[in-house]
């Protein structure tokens, strides 16, 4: 009965210490600033991007094609319109573009976006872009699953539904997924600029940015 007494408090303060070690290396990853180094706009049927102050890439549109988004913020930049999502960073070289579903017409996509990241959402897939991802990363929406909630800051973007969470990494040419187990509801999302924290009825998740792999800690 001692050994199994002191095995618990031992795993709490397992718990304790661990949550306070990811509380310490949330609030320094939390305060990176990063200058606005690329500018888009649309002007005499090309989409245009200047990179760096210096470097201009441009892309021809057409006349019937609507801008439905367009931002930009550190260190990349995005339109999305009626018929494409075209999308830019430091790194890429040029615009990079991928075609809209036909039902992806239908209604307009969510947008998110941070100084390292682009991600878009339908009923279909989620779509990523970022700095060091190499072009677009994608993955299907679950059938039947919704978007629970959202986030996107600095080198990190995060999609959760009822049954799992999609985590992006600018650094990572890939999504890594986690499902929830059975009953496990999710409490809390939190990000900052290079981590993910989700805590649920169950556990503590999270998802660095420099190797894009979810840990998890027991909390029962």
């Amino acid at each position: 009965m001692c050994d199994a007494g002191a095995m618990r408090v031992n795993r709490k303060i397992r718990l304790v210490l661990t949550a306070a070690l990811l509380m310490v290396t949330a609030r320094a990853m939390a305060y990176e600033e990063i200058e606005d180094l690329v500018d888009i706009f649309a002007t005499g049927g090309r989409f245009i991007a200047m990179v760096d102050g210096r470097r201009n890439f441009s892309e021809a549109y057409r006349s019937d094609e609507k801008i439905l988004w367009q931002g930009a913020k550190g260190e990349v930049g995005a339109f999305l319109t009626s018929d494409r999502l075209l999308a830019v960073s430091v790194r890429s070289g040029q615009w990079n573009t991928i075609y809209l579903k036909v039902n992806e017409k239908k209604g307009q996509p969510e947008m998110l976006i941070s100084a390292h990241l682009v991600v878009m959402l339908t009923a279909e897939r989620i779509v990523g872009f970022g700095t060091h991802t190499g072009g677009f990363i994608q993955t299907r929406m679950p059938i039947g699953e919704s978007v629970a909630d959202r986030a996107a800051e600095g080198r990190v973007a995060v999609v959760v539904t009822p049954a799992r969470a999609f985590g992006f990494s600018s650094y990572r040419r890939g999504v890594a997924e986690i499902r929830f187990k059975r009953q496990e509801k999710v409490v809390s999302l939190k990000t900052t600029y290079n981590l993910i924290r989700l805590r649920t009825s169950q556990r503590l998740i999270t998802l660095k940015s420099e190797d894009a792999v979810w840990r998890q800690f027991d909390l029962k």
